[in-house]
């Protein structure tokens, strides 16, 4: 999927996708041998995510320039941003058919009757099922779905929603008995192109303030890569499936319910991969 500019997405580990861009943006709004100054500053005590990259940037634009932040926000409204959705799924050929959908209580609820009713270790549940799907009432990712800016995020410090798939069904099912979630499916990344003019205002501003201090911070540091970003779309509608645009299953997850120990799924294969296999 391309970018009102010709570009393709945004991909926040690969800065060649989008350092360019940031680059043409401001060279117009920034003061004559900016650039230059920003480079020789001495910024090496700055961690990687240290506000002062942008800070440094900020107090290079001309006098009569607009919000540099507020400004390449509005850029962004035009642009498309590769995104990451973590789960666990038996066929991921659904999300390719369906897009991702928002969080709905109601099938969650489906979703845990038929675990419990399907498996002779978790039947002894069925009478007082109701009442531990009662005892987790919070509704706040009702329709919602959530994506992210670095697969890397969820690799190492998010992982459960890939090991176990829903983090609400884990939790009604509770410590000790989510063994039957790890034989259902294969933890699943699916990969997202999202329009950034699908997010807030202030997630975009959000956005902004990222890439216009790590692109200062590539320009001076010039480090090996990005650094890892634990930054969260949330968006208020299903995602159409024409915004997918690939998956893969990783092979070593860092599982955050068991005191960040190595997962290694016994299953790295869902439905969709075994039908491509097979054709």
């Amino acid at each position: 999927m391309e970018t009102g500019l010709g570009h393709g997405p945004i991909i926040w580990k690969r800065p060649e996708t989008w350092m360019p861009v940031v680059r043409s943006w401001l060279r117009p709004r920034l003061a004559k041998g900016a650039v230059g100054r920003i480079r020789t500053a001495d910024l090496s005590d700055l961690y990687a995510d240290d506000s002062a990259w942008l800070e440094t940037l900020l107090a290079e634009a001309l006098p009569d320039a607009d919000d540099l932040v507020g400004g390449f926000a509005d850029e962004l409204d035009r642009m498309v941003v590769r995104a990451y959705h973590g789960c666990r799924t038996e066929d991921a050929g659904e999300y390719f058919r369906r897009g991702i959908r928002v969080h709905r209580r109601e099938e969650l609820e489906e979703l845990v009757r038929s675990i419990v009713a399907a498996d002779d270790r978790l039947r002894w549940m069925l009478p007082t099922l109701a009442a531990r799907m009662a005892d987790f009432p919070s509704r706040c990712d009702d329709h919602r779905c959530f994506v992210v800016l670095d697969d890397r995020a969820l690799i190492e410090q998010a992982a459960h929603y890939l090991i176990y798939g829903s983090e609400w069904v884990c939790a009604v099912l509770g410590h000790g008995w989510r063994d039957p979630l790890l034989e259902r499916g294969a933890p699943t990344m699916i990969e997202v192109d999202l329009p950034v003019k699908w997010v807030s205002v202030g997630l975009r501003e959000e956005l902004s303030k990222l890439l216009l201090g790590e692109w200062t911070r590539q320009t001076v540091a010039k480090p090996s890569g990005t650094f890892l970003e634990d930054f969260t779309f949330t968006l208020h509608h299903d995602l159409p499936p024409e915004t997918v645009v690939g998956h893969w299953h990783p092979e070593r997850l860092v599982d955050p319910l068991e005191r960040m120990r190595i997962h290694r799924p016994a299953n790295t294969i869902c439905r969709h991969c075994a039908d491509d296999i097979r054709e």
